[in-house]
């Protein structure tokens, strides 16, 4: 039956060619009576437009290629040399080259970044750090680039360019050129420039596009990359951090196990009075950002026949503006009686109040900061201080000057700990966060074509091992630039969003996969699947997206459809992934010639073509 239909379209097409090929001549002299074109010439506006189309379809293919190779990076070196190499090739010119501006509008042409054909490597390179600091840029902070515009000349001697501006590109043999700009946010970052040094160039309206295109996406590339270098400096910093942190809390840990501010305080306080024998021992602490003009003490051990100086607030202004400082070089005081010491009537008003007779006074440090002052008080009366106990008071305040560091220390390195397990944990988060977004698609918000590839290459080895089937959906938007034409291309994007997210809802298992490929293109790896169950799964794609009825007026049926191929393979270790994604390709090209809005698969492709 197959081969009788086929025998029969083909003997009805010759038919039709013999009639056309009678008709021709009485057709055209219809028409030039009539004063219409003749079928010569419509057939060559046909072809014209033919190529057109054909010359934009070559365009968008080639812009996703460069884009599918900046995104398949995130190393800078990577993504410039892989974008100007494909750029020159794709626009046939003779150097693309990519400019960066500093923070006074100058700039330089971007390391080695830049591609020339090999016939015009002798005339010098713009990408070894060449400076070409135009004064019109500078003066106008970025021109024309800073409202996102392209600049194109077709010559230069036709321009109308200003004459130092016409020296600029002589040096470097420069004829014709496009640039345009390269946005980071919202920030002008550089320019992307297409050169022709040897004759002069039609630069297209498709070209300067394509141009464009590629510098945009340069800048969302060169975000990324900036965030992933970001990350990876803060990542390093918080590792040295730690380590640093480690080191120091493992030390102080290993010094003093167990240590305790209180109790080191009050040990510290109830010792020394009872080596010396005196009436009262204090810890004073100067409040912090008094100047040494306030404080209280905050520990002591006294007799039950005086009063305690416990949280009794001090004020002297003497203290912070004379003896302050004499006390942080170490000076130690040292009175055997309050009254034959010289001392001002505010002093001794002060002492009194705590009925000190004699007293010896030790600066307590942390580090070079005076923190607070070590008093012994001798109340009952006056006291000759010995040198074997001003010795003594010396050391026990120096070792709990070095204790009161580490209890500090201790307690800022903890403190310090718990901020950095915090900050830890959220970079960890941003972590995860940005390897999502890496496998995300930004519109669609499902994976991209980046993950699609890993894992189907994670799924075809598994599967080579089970000897199980894989197959692979592959279907696209039918006259998706029509669409975008007619209705705009924010419409197009929302489009696309809703297509992937009917399809999420019908590819439900987690073994499988929908993926956005690029553009318009989507594919779904269904895993432990035959060719029947992958056929069920692409027919209520198919149906779920008509029932969306998204309005298509520039297509045959006027609501949005798709064009789908499937290709079922038991992965083998001498075949490729590759081999089962250039199957589905094929027969989502075969459902586009057969008229869109079907779904074919593979290998009834190829019963056709023997049938046949």
């Amino acid at each position: 039956m197959l081969e009788y239909s086929v025998k029969q379209r083909m003997n009805n097409r010759k038919t039709q060619s013999i009639l056309a090929t009678l008709c021709r001549p009485i057709i055209n002299k219809i028409s030039k009576l009539l004063g219409l074109p003749t079928i010569e010439h419509l057939e060559y506006q046909l072809y014209q437009k033919t190529e057109q189309l054909e010359q934009i379809s070559a365009h968008q293919r080639a812009i996703y290629q460069v884009i599918s190779k900046i995104r398949a990076s995130l190393d800078l070196e990577t993504i410039f040399r892989t974008t100007t190499k494909e750029t020159c090739r794709l626009l046939g010119v003779e150097r693309v080259s990519v400019y960066r501006f500093s923070e006074d509008w100058g700039g330089q042409f971007v390391g080695d970044f830049e591609f020339t054909e090999p016939s015009w490597d002798n005339y010098g390179k713009l990408g070894k750090n060449t400076i070409w600091n135009d004064s019109y840029l500078q003066e106008h902070e970025g021109g024309r680039y800073i409202h996102n515009e392209t600049f194109v000349v077709e010559d230069i001697y036709k321009a109308g360019l200003s004459q130092c501006h016409l020296e600029m590109l002589e040096q470097f043999h420069i004829r014709a050129f496009a640039t345009a700009p390269i946005f980071v946010k919202q920030k002008l970052w550089g320019i992307l420039a297409a050169y022709q040094h040897s004759r002069p160039n039609n630069w297209q309206v498709s070209e300067v596009k394509f141009l464009t295109q590629v510098s945009a996406q340069l800048g969302i590339a060169l975000q990324q990359a900036e965030q992933l270098a970001e990350v990876e400096q803060k990542a390093k910093y918080l590792r040295e951090n730690s380590q640093q942190q480690t080191i120091l809390f493992n030390l102080i840990s290993e010094i003093r196990e167990s240590l305790d501010f209180d109790t080191l305080c009050q040990t510290t306080v109830k010792e020394i009075r009872k080596a010396l024998l005196c009436d009262r021992v204090g810890l004073f602490h100067f409040d912090p950002g008094s100047n040494y003009c306030f404080g209280e003490f905050v520990a002591e051990s006294v007799l039950p026949a005086y009063n305690s100086a416990l949280l009794h607030k001090v004020q002297d202004n003497c203290f912070g503006e004379q003896f302050a400082i004499q006390y942080q070089k170490e000076r130690i005081q040292v009175l055997d009686d309050i009254y034959n010491a010289g001392l001002k009537d505010c002093h001794l008003k002060l002492l009194e109040k705590f009925q000190i007779k004699a007293q010896i006074i030790v600066p307590l440090m942390i580090g070079s900061t005076l923190w607070g002052l070590l008093c012994i008080h001798q109340c009952e009366n006056t006291r000759k201080w010995t040198e074997n106990e001003i010795r003594f008071v010396k050391q026990l305040a120096a070792q709990f000057s070095v204790a009161l560091e580490h209890s500090h220390l201790l307690a800022q390195t903890r403190s310090q700990a718990e901020e950095l397990a915090k900050t830890l944990d959220a970079f960890q988060e941003a972590n995860y966060k940005l390897e999502n977004l890496a496998r995300v698609d930004g519109l669609t918000q499902i994976p991209n074509r980046r993950y699609f590839d890993e894992f189907l290459d994670l799924e075809w080895r598994r599967l080579v091992r089970e000897k199980q089937c894989l197959s692979l959906i592959m279907f696209d938007v039918d006259h998706f630039k029509l669409y975008n034409d007619f209705y705009g291309h924010q419409a197009g994007d929302q489009c696309l969003v809703k297509i992937a997210q009917t399809a999420k809802e019908i590819v439900k298992r987690p073994v499988d996969l929908l993926a956005r490929y690029g553009g318009e293109e989507f594919a779904v790896i269904l895993p432990n699947t035959d060719e029947n169950g992958a056929s069920v799964v692409a027919e209520q794609i198919q149906s779920a997206i008509k029932d969306l009825g998204i309005p298509n007026y520039r297509s045959e049926k006027q609501i949005v459809t798709l064009s789908l191929g499937i290709a079922t393979q038991i992965p083998l270790v001498d075949r490729t992934p590759q081999e089962l994604i250039l199957e589905a390709d094929q027969a989502l090209y075969q459902a586009k010639q057969q008229g869109r809005d079907c779904c074919l698969h593979f290998k009834i492709l190829e019963k056709d073509v023997v049938n046949g």
